[in-house]
């Protein structure tokens, strides 16, 4: 059964620039009727990032680290999942993180050439966006990759 199904937790967010983490409560918990707004940073005032139940921040002190965190949230690899098995693995240092970028985007790859090699009629009006969902993803990846190469 999936952990996070029933039960509703608060979301974990991050901001990069003060190397902070924060659940946030549920629009739910404080005004059912109100308008949702972006989480903002307490200390900061930027927004924060969206990372998933089951993300663990780093000790404040650990910058490389949190570096690597920012790059995970940039290429859209987080912390979520259903609480079963949990979002499988992200890494830790710089030189697992260059790892982890060459076989995403491989990953990235495959998709892209399923979908451009796509021809059933039913799945041809997805084809297109998917083609350039996943292209941009790609780019994302790639450009991570040779800032940490560069």
């Amino acid at each position: 059964m999936c952990r996070y199904g029933f039960a509703h937790y608060k979301p974990h967010h991050a901001c990069f620039a003060c190397r902070k983490a924060f659940k946030r409560r549920l629009r739910d918990d404080v005004d059912p009727s109100g308008d949702e707004h972006p989480a903002r940073c307490p200390e900061c005032g930027a927004l924060m990032a969206e990372m998933g139940l089951d993300f663990q921040a780093p000790p404040r002190g650990k910058v490389k680290a949190w570096r690597v965190l920012e790059t995970l949230w940039e290429v859209g690899e987080t912390f979520h999942s259903c609480g079963c098995g949990g979002p499988g693995y992200r890494p830790r240092d710089p030189a697992a993180l260059r790892a982890f970028l060459r076989e995403i985007i491989a990953g990235y790859r495959r998709n892209l050439t399923a979908w451009q090699a796509e021809t059933e009629p039913r799945r041809a009006e997805n084809r297109l966006e998917a083609i350039a969902a996943w292209s941009r993803r790609i780019a994302r990846a790639e450009a991570a990759l040779q800032r940490l190469e560069g």
